[in-house]
C-alpha cells in the first residue's frame, strides 16, 4: 500500500472547501496556522501544503504550485486588514501579525506604494496576536477569522485585497497548494478533485460565512490571478522582501486512470450500473470520444427503446410582445410560450402573470421558463418572498418551470434546490442545465451532474415530478483554457446521459451550436432537440444566430435515421409525424 500524502493546511474557514473532501484514504491532512503549515512543508515534514505564498521563496525551496485552486481574492477579501483605532495617518508604528508572511509583505509593499506611509516602522509580533498591539496609533496586519471578528475599538479598518485591486487590477493569491517536486500526479488530481467537490458546497455554509466564501473569496488559479501572483513576487523580490526564484507549476497531470479502468466503468454503465462522481471524471477526461458517446447511444437506447426523437413546438416571447408574438406562435402550430422577463423591475411580477393568462386564454399555449434565478429577480424586484412570486405565478397558469441555472454548482445552491422544491410541489417540471466556459473546471461540471442526479432522487422518493430532462449549453467563445468546444458540448451530452440514470431525457439543446452539432448528439444518448421557434435573439450562442422550422428540424432527425415525434412540455402527449411524399421533409 502506497503511504499516505502529508498534507499542512490552514485551519481558517476560507479553506474549508478546499480540503473538507480530502480523502483520508490518501491524504493524512494537519491543520495549522499558515506560518506553521510553511514550516511543516519547508522542514519535510508534509509533502505539500495550502501555504502562503511566500513560503514557496522561503530559503532557496524548490517547491511547485498546484495548478487549479488558490485562496485569493478580487477585490475587498475581508479577511486580511490594516487595523487601528486611528486613521492611518496618525500611526506611529505598524505590528505584523506573523501568522502569514505573505500578507505582511504585502502589507509591507502597500505602505510603500498606494498607502504612501513608506516611513512607518514595522515590527513582528507573536501569531493571532496583531489585534491586540493595535492600540493608540500602533496599527496592526490582522488575518484570517480574527479578521473578521474585530473589537469595535478599531475603527480604521482598511482591505488589503480592495487597495491592491485598486492598485493593480489585478486579483491577488494569498495560499498556494505548494509540495515537493516529485509529488505524485495520484495527489495532484486528488487535491483539484477535492476543490472541485467543496466550492459548491459554499452555497451551503452557514449564513455567518455564505456570504464571505461567495464573494471574497477568488479561488480559481487562472490566467489573471497568475498575473496578480506573479506582479507581487516581482514586486515583493525588488524590495527584497522575497528570496530569488520562479514561480513554478506543475505541469498539467496526466491521466491517472489506465485505459482499463475507463473501459470498466463504461462497461458497467452499459449494464445500468450506476457510476460515482471520481468515475465520471474518469470517463470524462480518459475516455476517447467515439467511445463515450457510443456508450451514451447504448444507455440511450436501454432506457428509451426506439427511434423517436422529440422536440417542442414552442418559441420564446418577451414581455411587450405577448400579443404579437403570441399570436404568431400560435398561427405556427405552437404549443407553448417560453416566456422570458427580462430585468426585472418592481410591477414585472404583475406584468408576468397577465402574460401567462394572455398566452393561454387568447392564444390557447401552455407557458413555461422563469427558472430559479429569474424567480428570484422577480420576487426581491416586488418586494415578496420567491416562494410568493412562485405561488402567484402557479395561480396565474404557469405551466412548466425554467428549471436550475446554468452555471456549474448552482444545483446545490440552498435557493435553487428550495424553488425547485416548490415548483414541484405544485407539479410543475422543468429542465436543468448546464453552461460550458464560465470558467468551471471539469471536476465541477462532473460535480454538478452528480448534484443533479441527487437533486432528483430526492424529488423522486418525495413524490415530486423532478428535472424533466438535461441540456447543455455553451458560448462556443473560442477563448483558451475555456473548454467550450462543440466537441467538449458533446462529451457533456454524452456523460450527462451515463450519468444522470434517474433524468430521463437528454435535450441536445441546438441555439448554441446549430442543427448538425444536434444531429451528432443524437447518437451521443440525445433524444430531444427542446423547444424549436424560437427567434434570432433565444439563447444563442454569441455572434451566431440559428433559427429553425418543424420541417428543418425533422428533416435533421430523419436523415439520422430518427423518427421525429411533437410533445407537449411535459412529454405526456407525443404526436409521431408521418413522412412527406418526397421523403425529404417530415410533417402531421
Amino acid at each position: 500500500m502506497n503511504p499516505k500524502i502529508r498534507v499542512a493546511c490552514v485551519g481558517y474557514t476560507n479553506a474549508w472547501p478546499l480540503t473538507r473532501h480530502l480523502d483520508p484514504a490518501q491524504f493524512d491532512v494537519r491543520a495549522c496556522v499558515p506560518s506553521a503549515a510553511a514550516r511543516l512543508l519547508n522542514q519535510g515534514e508534509a509533502d505539500v501544503g495550502l501555504v502562503p505564498v511566500a513560503s514557496v521563496f522561503d530559503g532557496g525551496a524548490t517547491w511547485r504550485v498546484v495548478p487549479g485552486y488558490c485562496i485569493g481574492s478580487d477585490g475587498d477579501v475581508d479577511s486580511v486588514l490594516l487595523v487601528g483605532e486611528r486613521p492611518l495617518a496618525e500611526w506611529d508604528e505598524v505590528v505584523l501579525d506573523g501568522e502569514s508572511r505573505t500578507s505582511v509583505v504585502l502589507a509591507q509593499i502597500l505602505l510603500r506604494g498606494p498607502l504612501a506611509r513608506p516611513d512607518l516602522p514595522v515590527r513582528a509580533v507573536d501569531a493571532g496576536t496583531g489585534a491586540f498591539h493595535a492600540q493608540g496609533r500602533v496599527g496592526a496586519v490582522v488575518i484570517g477569522d480574527a479578521a473578521r471578528n474585530l473589537p469595535d475599538r478599531l475603527t480604521t479598518r482598511i482591505d488589503l485585497g480592495r487597495v491592491w485591486k485598486d492598485w493593480t487590477g489585478l486579483p491577488f493569491v494569498f495560499a498556494v497548494w505548494a509540495g515537493r517536486p516529485d509529488l505524485p500526479a495520484a495527489a495532484i488530481t486528488g487535491l483539484r478533485e477535492a476543490a472541485a467537490r467543496g466550492l459548491p458546497e459554499r452555497a451551503s455554509a452557514p449564513a455567518a460565512d455564505r456570504d464571505y466564501l461567495l464573494r471574497a473569496i477568488r479561488y480559481e488559479l487562472d490566467d489573471r490571478a497568475l498575473m496578480g501572483l506573479r506582479r507581487f513576487v516581482a514586486l515583493a523580490q525588488a524590495a527584497g522582501l522575497f528570496g530569488p526564484g520562479e514561480l513554478s507549476l506543475y505541469p498539467p497531470p496526466a491521466a491517472t486512470r489506465s485505459r482499463e479502468a475507463a473501459e470498466g466503468l463504461l462497461a458497467s454503465t452499459r449494464r445500468g450500473e450506476r457510476i460515482s462522481m471520481d468515475g465520471a471524471l474518469c470517463l470524462l477526461e480518459d475516455t476517447p470520444t467515439p467511445e463515450l458517446c457510443a456508450a451514451a447511444d447504448d444507455v440511450r437506447r436501454l432506457r428509451l427503446p426506439g427511434r423517436d426523437v422529440t422536440y417542442l413546438m414552442a418559441g420564446n416571447v418577451r414581455l411587450g410582445e405577448v400579443a404579437a408574438r403570441g399570436a404568431a406562435l400560435a398561427a405556427q402550430g405552437a404549443v407553448a410560450a417560453v416566456l422570458q422577463a427580462g430585468v426585472p423591475e418592481a410591477s414585472t411580477l404583475s406584468s408576468c402573470e397577465a402574460a401567462i393568462r394572455a398566452l393561454k386564454g387568447d392564444h390557447g399555449l401552455s407557458v413555461t421558463g422563469l427558472g430559479v434565478d429569474e424567480l428570484a429577480g422577480l420576487a426581491l424586484a416586488a418586494g415578496v418572498a420567491p416562494e410568493v412570486a412562485l405561488r402567484r405565478l402557479v395561480d396565474a397558469g404557469l405551466d412548466g418551470f425554467g428549471g436550475t441555472p446554468t452555471r456549474a454548482g448552482a444545483a446545490s445552491r440552498p435557493q435553487a434546490q428550495m424553488l425547485t422544491r416548490l415548483a414541484g410541489e405544485a407539479g410543475l417540471r422543468g429542465p436543468a442545465t448546464l453552461t460550458l466556459g464560465l470558467g468551471e473546471s471539469r471536476a465541477e461540471r462532473v460535480a454538478h451532474l452528480c448534484a443533479v442526479r441527487d437533486a432528483q432522487d430526492e424529488a423522486l422518493a418525495a413524490g415530486r415530478p423532478g428535472y424533466s430532462a438535461f441540456s447543455v449549453w455553451t458560448g462556443l467563445a473560442g477563448v483558451p483554457g475555456r473548454d467550450d468546444s462543440a466537441q467538449a458540448w458533446l462529451r457533456l451530452v454524452a456523460l450527462a446521459r451515463l450519468v444522470l440514470d434517474n433524468v430521463p431525457h437528454i435535450t441536445a439543446w441546438w441555439p448554441t451550436v446549430g442543427l448538425g452539432a444536434a444531429q451528432t448528439a443524437l447518437f451521443a444518448g440525445a433524444d430531444d432537440l427542446g423547444p424549436i421557434l424560437l427567434d434570432e435573439d433565444a439563447l444563442g450562442a454569441p455572434g451566431r444566430s440559428w433559427t429553425t422550422d418543424p420541417e428543418e428540424v425533422e428533416h435533421h432527425i430523419r436523415v439520422a435515421g430518427f423518427r421525429p415525434v411533437r410533445r407537449d412540455l411535459d412529454w405526456t402527449r407525443l404526436v409521431p409525424v408521418a413522412a412527406a411524399p418526397d421523403g425529404r421533409y417530415a410533417r402531421i
